[in-house]
């Protein structure tokens, strides 16, 4: 069935000719066509402009959100990210000496509960940041677990201390 397509409407001259009004059916559609358009690229452009307003007063609303901590909280987020800092060092230090890896994971369960504490009482001062009460119970959790660091380190040190001692007199 090979077949020149050229051969194929060279016998129909109705084809050849296109109807009267083709041209003006041809330009309304167009038209129509075109107008289709700028319908979407309206909707198209309020959409965006509605997510560029959406996006800016979301920035802006939490810009301000973030300009309104007050200096009391600010302080307490200082003193609260310095001694988690401290608390960080000492027990990389603790672990880093300590040779009893029971001992570590007793300590490390008992810090553990003392994180736990200290997170239910964040969540109260973030309810609630002009407690005193509150923020005095942040900040003797920190001191505890700190202080409990560095005992822990420091009875290691005198352990340390006798076994060369012993080990020296053997």
């Amino acid at each position: 069935m090979k077949q020149d397509i050229r051969d194929f409407f060279k016998d129909r001259e109705d084809l050849k000719t296109p109807p009267a009004n083709h041209r003006n059916e041809f330009l309304e559609k167009l038209k129509k066509q075109n107008q289709s358009k700028k319908v979407s690229l309206k909707w198209l452009k309020i959409a965006a402009v509605f997510i560029v307003a959406l996006t800016v007063g979301i920035s802006v609303f939490y810009k301000e959100k973030t300009e309104n901590v007050s200096p009391m909280i600010a302080q307490i987020e200082a003193v609260e990210a310095e001694y988690l800092k401290e608390i960080n060092t000492e027990w990389e230090n603790f672990v880093a000496i300590a040779n009893d890896e029971v001992l570590v994971a007793r300590f490390k369960k008992r810090l553990d509960a003392l994180d736990r504490d200290y997170q239910s009482i964040s969540k109260q001062f973030k309810s609630d940041a002009n407690n005193i009460v509150v923020v005095e119970a942040l900040v003797d959790n920190l001191q505890t677990r700190l202080q409990i660091l560095k005992d822990i380190q420091e009875h290691i040190k005198i352990l340390n201390q006798n076994n060369e001692q012993h080990e020296k007199s053997i």
